[in-house]
């Protein structure tokens, strides 16, 4: 085999969170549900071999507490699902069916509904490796962040979203006395915004019978939502984001229901 590796159970995480919503029922057509969360999500792994996530710095001894407990507290940060801040609005309206007018009017101004999400959101959190940098002691290579300069405290663009200047690689040399002091998940990629939006024409032919159009648009306003920054110290692109969802999409649709 080329590499055996054992794995055992020994990382936490942690979650503490402020959760406020205010809702309004059905009243006279309109509804909307408006929520916001203030969340701190921490661990000292988010994900074994998946997500992105790199190995941990200081390797360990099983069996070995001492060392065990020292790679835990190198390792604790934040997650890499931690959002900070996320508000969501949702809202329903439903106009009069106008029942009680005559046809020509029902057809035009009765039975239409319109629904919508806004959500908006902090970026998730990565973490600052040194990539292809041989390192004599440790599993993963992290760089140095300079004393008092803050990564996240960066220009926000695609070319350089965070303050690359606030990193530093260590020699091969420094590597077999220390790991770099960047902190895992240290950084703090682009956050979103998104609105969805619907419109029905309803048609009741019978009691039991009704035809529905439907136009939905998903990020109606056409807002980019981009991938994480690159992380690798020393690549060309480093920094940069080359990575977006799709934009705006609308779709046509008819639902009959009998």
């Amino acid at each position: 085999f080329a590499l055996v590796r054992p794995t055992f159970s020994v990382a936490q995480s942690w979650y503490d969170a402020f959760r406020g919503s205010l809702r309004l029922l059905p009243t006279k057509g309109l509804n909307f549900l408006m929520s916001y969360t203030l969340g701190n999500a921490r661990d000292h792994v988010s994900g074994l071999n998946i997500g992105g996530e790199a190995r941990p710095v200081l390797p360990v001894v099983q069996g070995d507490e001492a060392s065990i407990n020292r790679a835990l507290d190198f390792e604790k940060g934040p997650a890499l699902f931690d959002a900070r801040h996320r508000f969501v609005l949702s809202f329903g309206y439903e106009l009069p069916r106008l029942e009680d007018q005559p046809l020509a009017v029902r057809l035009l101004a009765g039975g239409w509904q319109m629904n919508g999400i806004y959500q908006a959101q902090t970026g998730f959190p990565f973490s600052v490796t040194q990539g292809s940098v041989l390192d004599i002691r440790y599993m993963t290579s992290r760089p140095d962040i300079i004393a008092g300069c803050d990564p996240n405290d960066g220009p926000k663009t695609t070319q350089q979203y965070f303050n690359t200047a606030c990193f530093q690689a260590l020699t091969l040399a420094q590597t077999g006395e220390r790991p770099g002091n960047a902190g895992r998940n240290s950084v703090r990629g682009p956050g979103f915004q998104r609105t969805d939006l619907s419109l029905f024409k309803n048609f009741d032919i019978t009691s039991r019978q009704r035809l529905q159009l439907r136009i939905e648009a998903f990020n109606l306003l056409n807002q980019p939502r981009f991938g994480q920054p690159a992380g690798t110290f020393g690549a060309v692109n480093f920094g940069q984001i080359t990575t977006s969802e799709d934009g705006r999409i609308i779709q046509l649709a008819v639902k009959y229901s009998f």
